[in-house]
């Protein structure tokens, strides 16, 4: 058996993005946005198709693939001063 979850309405969709519903709809006549799914006269995004393409969106790296490590600066940070 599945884990239950929450189709993602498009009032969510529109308050998760910080944009209002007219917005959603544009960009899914645009293709700014996933394709969501109709049924009756509303749309849905499944959680994992819709945060997936979020994290995509904001750059997110995901979790199988670890973020490159930056090697640290040993030390006191020094002012560069001109002519020195």
């Amino acid at each position: 058996m599945t884990a239950p979850y929450q189709p993602i309405t498009k009032e969510r969709a529109a308050e998760l993005l910080s944009v209002s519903k007219r917005t959603i709809d544009n960009w899914i006549a645009d293709g700014t946005i996933i394709a969501p799914t109709a049924i009756g006269r509303r749309v849905y995004w499944h959680p994992d198709r819709f945060y997936p393409w979020l994290d995509e969106k904001l750059g997110v790296v995901p979790a199988t693939q670890p973020a490159p490590l930056q090697p640290r600066k040993r030390g006191r940070p020094r002012t560069a001063y001109p002519g020195h």
